[in-house]
């Protein structure tokens, strides 16, 4: 069983990394991080804390379109393709199958992040910007938030087209962002359908807010270890739970 979740997740790496959206993704969070140098000069003596704020928001903003575009066409294409076939043929159920594309899909995210994170400390390093350790905390719970955004994106792609399955993916991200404004908008309202809606989406979208510590990190605030523990948690069930409505969508379809 883990030998072929594995040799799922291997093949899927592999295939990933040959893609030029990936690829290209990555020269360009890079080019963005540099860029931050050109407004230090703008910034009023916080060119610092602008440039690693920025650096930090690219590093997310690319690794999630790396999630959504890649992941969006993950399970679609070997259908599309009929590899799937071939696959299933095998002595490979089909929750492997799914957990290998998933895990795959994970480890390019993780290398992605540890290269874009790589050029960013180098950046910081060739323009003489002060770096710690301490940022990392921020690009760990981006980890958190990708694994969700991820089997978000595997979820879409058992069921709808790429170009949907990268719609909906990110409008998810978007909105995941704004679930606290969901619940002020739910205690706000006075019309009952409003309230309904605005706290069902409250408690079923994903909340990626709790994953934004870029501005404690930026400005040195203490963390709270209690916080970030369960985040990650939070992160882990959400995911577990995705992975398991996908495996049950995919599981449906007449192979």
């Amino acid at each position: 069983m883990l030998r072929r979740v594995i040799g799922i997740a291997h093949n899927t790496f592999r295939e990933a990394i040959r893609d030029k959206v990936f690829l290209t993704l990555i020269v360009f969070a890079i080019l963005v991080m540099g860029s931050a140098r050109v407004v230090q000069p703008l910034t009023l003596g916080e060119g610092s804390k602008v440039m690693k704020d920025i650096g930090l928001a690219a590093i997310t903003f690319f690794s999630v379109l790396i999630a959504v575009l890649v992941g969006g066409r993950l399970v679609y294409k070997e259908v599309e393709k009929r590899t799937v076939f071939i696959i299933l043929a095998k002595p490979v159920r089909r929750w492997e199958f799914i957990l290998g594309k998933y895990l795959g899909l994970m480890t390019v995210l993780v290398a992605s992040l540890g290269v874009m994170t790589a050029g960013f400390y180098l950046i910081m390093f060739i323009t003489g910007t002060p770096a710690s350790a301490y940022l990392l905390w921020a690009l760990l719970m981006t980890c958190f938030e990708l694994a969700i955004v991820t089997a978000t994106a595997v979820l879409f792609s058992t069921f709808v087209t790429p170009v949907a399955s990268a719609v909906f993916t990110f409008a998810i991200y978007v909105v995941g962002h704004l679930t606290r404004d969901l619940r002020l908008l739910a205690a706000m309202s006075p019309s009952p359908v409003v309230k309904f809606v605005s706290q069902l989406l409250y408690y079923v979208l994903p909340n990626l807010s709790n994953f934004n510590i870029r501005g404690e990190v930026v400005h040195g605030v203490v963390l709270n270890p209690q916080t970030l523990v369960l985040a990650a948690g939070y992160a882990v069930l959400y995911t577990a739970t995705l992975l398991l409505i996908s495996t049950f969508v995919f599981g449906r379809k007449d192979f």
